[in-house]
Parts: C-alpha cells; sequence; structure tokens
C-alpha cells in the first residue's frame, strides 16, 4: 500500500506520502518535487533522505497503472457528475479535462510540449544541438503551445465520441474509458523505461525510471494494465493496448536512433501521445465489434 501511495503522489498533486517519513523533518514528496530533468538531477538523491525517497520511486513504478486508475476515476467522477448536473456532455468534456490537468498537476504536459518543440527544432535542421537546446529551454515553443492545445482538442473530441454511441454500445463505455486511459498513460512509462535508456547529456529523473524499471517491474505492471483494460472492453481493450504499446515502442526506437535515449521530458510526451493513440484505437475496435 505503501508504494502505491507513492505512486499516486508523484502523479498527482495529492500529497499521501506525507505520512511518510524519510529522514528528519523530510517527506518524500517535498524530495520529489526537488528534482528536475537536468544534469544536476542525480545530486540530489545525494542525502541520506533522498537516496530513501528514490528507493521508494523506484519500488513503487511497478504500481504506476494503479496510479493512473486513480486519476481515470477523479476525470470520470468528475464527468459523470457534472453531466448529471448540466445535462451537457460538452460542459462535463471540459471540466473532466480540466480536472485531468488539475489532479496531476500539468505533469506531462509540460514533457509533451517541451519534446515537440525539441522535435520541431530537429526536424528543422537535423542539428541534435538544436533538440537539446529546445528541450532545455524553459520558454514553451509555437510547436510545444500547438501539441498541447491539439492534445486537449482531440480529448474532447473523443470524450463526445464515446458519448454518442452509448445507445448502441453498453452505456457506461464513455465512463470506462475516462478512468482507463490514465492507466495506459501510466503504463506506457513503465514501457518505455524498460526497453530504453538515458544519454548521459539527458541524465535527471528520466534516468531513475529507466535504470529502475527491471523485469518484474515491468511484468506487474503490464498485468495490472491488461487486467484493467480487459475488464472494462474485452479484447477491444487488448487490441487498442497492443496498438498503442507498437507505436510508443516505434517513437522509442526513434528517440534511440537520434538521440541516444530518452529523459523525463519525452516520458512525459509518450503518456499523452499514448492516451490519444488508445482512446482512437479503442473507439474504431469497438465500433469493428471487436
Amino acid at each position: 500500500m505503501k508504494t502505491i501511495l507513492t505512486a499516486i503522489s508523484f502523479l498527482t498533486i495529492f500529497n499521501f506520502d506525507s505520512i511518510f517519513k524519510s529522514g528528519p523533518n523530510k517527506t518524500i514528496k517535498s524530495d520529489f518535487c526537488a528534482v528536475s530533468d537536468d544534469t544536476s538531477a542525480d545530486a540530489a538523491f545525494t542525502s541520506d533522505a533522498n537516496v530513501y525517497a528514490k528507493l521508494h520511486l523506484v519500488k513503487s513504478i511497478k504500481f504506476f497503472p494503479l496510479a493512473g486508475l486513480f486519476i481515470g476515476l477523479n476525470v470520470a467522477i468528475l464527468y459523470f457528475v457534472f453531466n448529471k448536473i448540466t445535462f451537457s456532455p460538452s460542459i462535463a468534456s471540459i471540466i473532466s479535462i480540466a480536472g485531468l490537468f488539475i489532479i496531476t498537476g500539468g505533469l506531462h504536459f509540460d514533457g509533451l510540449s517541451d519534446t515537440s518543440d525539441g522535435l520541431m527544432a530537429f526536424l528543422k535542421t537535423g542539428n541534435k544541438n538544436k533538440f537539446y537546446n529546445a528541450m532545455k529551454d524553459v520558454n514553451t515553443g509555437l510547436a510545444g503551445t500547438i501539441s498541447v492545445i491539439f492534445y486537449i482538442i482531440l480529448l474532447y473530441k473523443i470524450i463526445l465520441d464515446f458519448n454518442s454511441f452509448h445507445q448502441i454500445y453498453p452505456r457506461f463505455y464513455g465512463i470506462y474509458a475516462l478512468i482507463s486511459f490514465p492507466v495506459v498513460g501510466r503504463y506506457i512509462i513503465v514501457l518505455m523505461s524498460y526497453f530504453t535508456v538515458t544519454p548521459k547529456n539527458f541524465r535527471g529523473i528520466g534516468s531513475i525510471f529507466t535504470e529502475g524499471t527491471d523485469i518484474l517491474t515491468f511484468i506487474v505492471a503490464s498485468a495490472i494494465t491488461l487486467i484493467i483494460v480487459i475488464l472494462f472492453f474485452g479484447c477491444s481493450g487488448l487490441f487498442a493496448l497492443l496498438v498503442t504499446s507498437f507505436i510508443i515502442l516505434i517513437i522509442c526506437y526513434f528517440f534511440i536512433k537520434k538521440f541516444g535515449g530518452i529523459n523525463g521530458d519525452m516520458l512525459g510526451f509518450g503518456v499523452k501521445i499514448s492516451e490519444i493513440i488508445f482512446l482512437i484505437s479503442l473507439l474504431d475496435f469497438i465500433k469493428t465489434g471487436f
């Protein structure tokens, strides 16, 4: 239970791990927040308290899909409640998307934005240094802004699409989708971490995941995710998860080939991209009768 709460605390604004002392007057949550994705991040874990926090973070990786389930339940509750109050799926969708941002504290949106800026700079010039510089730039570029807006528009449209066919398909498929897409998104952190590495010039909090995700962690996270998506959607969920994982692995191969691996921002990019891919794939498989 402690490691599950640690996973939830790391991936959301909820500070459940404040009850777990990692040293004199220290909490795991405060240590996590002190770490950023830069070359000094490893030094942030040199004290005994921070080493303790790092160990608990590594142990919690296998439960990231359950943290995603926690996020999804909150988002689904927001949608359900406001849909009942307002009788407007559009308003409920907007509130649920805002809730996703608030519950996660915007985590992974910055990764989507920074990585998009970096990829745009690389595609324009073919220069890896431009990619690295754009990733580290604190100012959000045009590509980053557009990617976040595009994500929000797509998510809004998909939620409405799920709502529109509830008279034909099981009524709660839309709610199930809201619960499950953050599960898949957080599982992708584990998937990417297991199959990639973090290059030396990108070492930071991302390296904790790529170095801390072993075969057991990968198997446990995969099993949890499979159980959830199959329980909700059967074969449609399974196929959607497989499609999502395959596309993300292609993205991982590109990152490894071009940049030597991934960092924390790229993990965030993978989370947001995978959420959209999973939902679109799920819609298609459900409509085709899988």
